[in-house]
């Protein structure tokens, strides 16, 4: 939190198990043209090792004594202030050792063979390369303005970079430094994550409202268009959904990755920033601006894992947990932590939750319609499912069950044998049918008849 001087740990359960402050000595750390006095960071971004033991962290600007000329977001050039990276043991919560990178450091990345660390530098529009037996920069690498986002292949040959104030994204020989460009791929280049074995690269495209696939071998390129502001990204374990937050849309998209579609969009609080998984329990966590932490479930990451979990029900949507960790960064801070109790409809902002608590849901079946409405301009007439049918196609979930009803009436005012599915939230299933084969090709007829994204439910 770098308005805050902290860098806050929780357990994958949602307990606070530490806050690090970021005032560090750095005459004490070997940098002796610095006074000896402790200086303040700004913590952006992180990256473990892959053994978990560390924790790097950058940090946009420094302050105190010596740091006369800091970065910013809108600085290009190479006569501001140095950043520094933080090494933090995550056993102790102690600040180890700090490096020095270039101006206003932002997103890392490690290498697979744990040897080099990559940071995209904003203000100085280069990679800093750090040997990690060493703890030393080794190398800077120009890119242009602006680099952001990094991904390293599995065999740390090679690295990409996405450069936000271009079109393009830059290729990193890892050996060598020498760098070309992938060209052309769509304004403000944000974040970029490597799925499919190397294969292919997914690109976050901050002014293009959308994400591009793109095939390193092939060449193919296809666009998934996304709400406004696409930043940050997580992929599935299994490559086959990506999760993106839109920050000027207060929301993430779910986009399939093998047909480049959302299937989902997910509100959250005030601009969403960054989202990680915690894929052992089909979670999504995003960090908002404002100044809190919201978790999602999954129920259809957790269904594919695990079968059907929950009641019987494959529930192949998002739901928030009751709990989230807010906090308001405009408030002086105080020492007590307060559990928060909200949902997305009512957040109530406090300093610091201590905790995150996933709560079971409760699901119950609305009895189905048994009269069809068929209206007589519509072109097809959609039959009436047999009885005990299991796959339902869901065209909507909502929180309100009026607008729940609303959608349903909708669909039977097209011909479709519409009900609700009441839980938590609302889902509207379409139609019902006995194979999964019946409920794609509903699935694929839904969305070309109502222009509604739609997707299965098993009973």
């Amino acid at each position: 939190m770098m308005y805050r001087h902290t860098i806050t740990v929780y357990n994958s359960d949602g307990k606070r198990v530490a806050k690090i402050k970021d005032a560090v000595n750095l005459n004490s750390y070997g940098y002796t043209n610095y006074e000896d006095q402790n200086y303040l960071g700004g913590p952006v971004e992180a990256a473990f090792t892959k053994d978990g033991k560390y924790l790097w962290v950058s940090n946009y600007t420094m302050e105190g004594d010596g740091f006369d000329h800091p970065g910013c977001d809108a600085c290009n050039g190479s006569q501001y202030d140095p950043g520094f990276l933080y090494k933090i043991n995550t056993s102790s919560f102690e600040i180890e050792n700090v490096v020095a990178v270039g101006a206003v450091p932002k997103f890392l990345a490690i290498s697979d063979d744990q040897s080099k660390l990559l940071v995209s530098n904003w203000s100085s529009g280069d990679i800093s390369v750090v040997d990690l037996k060493t703890e030393k920069q080794v190398k800077t690498v120009k890119v242009g303005a602006h680099p952001r986002g990094i991904d390293i292949t599995s065999d740390s040959k090679k690295a990409f970079v996405t450069v936000m104030g271009s079109t393009k994204i830059a290729e990193i020989d890892l050996s060598t430094y020498d760098v070309n460009y992938i060209e052309n791929v769509g304004r403000s280049p944000r974040h970029l994550i490597l799925g499919n074995n190397d294969s292919v690269m997914y690109v976050s495209l901050n002014s293009g409202n959308s994400v591009l696939k793109y095939n390193r071998h092939t060449k193919e390129r296809s666009t998934c268009k996304t709400s406004s502001g696409p930043r940050s990204m997580c992929l599935s374990p299994s490559g086959d959904y990506l999760y993106v937050v839109n920050y000027f849309d207060n929301a993430f998209s779910k986009i399939d990755t093998r047909k480049m579609e959302v299937v989902e969009k997910i509100n959250t609080g005030e601009h969403p920033i960054g989202i990680c998984g915690n894929w052992d329990d089909s979670e999504i966590w995003v960090a908002c601006y404002s100044g809190k932490i919201e978790v999602f479930k999954d129920f259809h990451l957790d269904s594919l894992e695990n079968g059907t979990s929950l009641f019987g029900f494959d529930l192949s949507s998002f739901w928030a947990t009751n709990h989230q960790v807010i906090r308001n960064g405009d408030r002086e801070e105080k020492d007590e932590e307060t559990l928060v109790e909200a949902t997305i409809e009512d957040s109530i902002e406090v300093e610091v939750a201590e905790e995150i608590e996933v709560k079971p849901m409760n699901i119950l079946i609305q009895k189905e319609q048994q009269n069809w409405l068929v209206k007589k301009e519509f072109k097809k007439v959609i039959q009436q499912p047999t009885a005990g049918c299991k796959y339902h196609v869901i065209a909507g979930s909502f929180s309100v069950l009026e607008n729940a009803n609303k959608r349903q009436k909708e669909l039977m005012d097209k011909g479709y044998p519409a009900s609700v599915i009441n839980g938590q939230l609302n889902y509207v299933s379409a139609n019902c049918y006995n194979s999964r084969e019946e409920a794609e090709k509903g699935v694929i007829d839904v969305k070309d008849q109502t222009g509604y994204s739609a997707w299965i439910l098993k009973r």
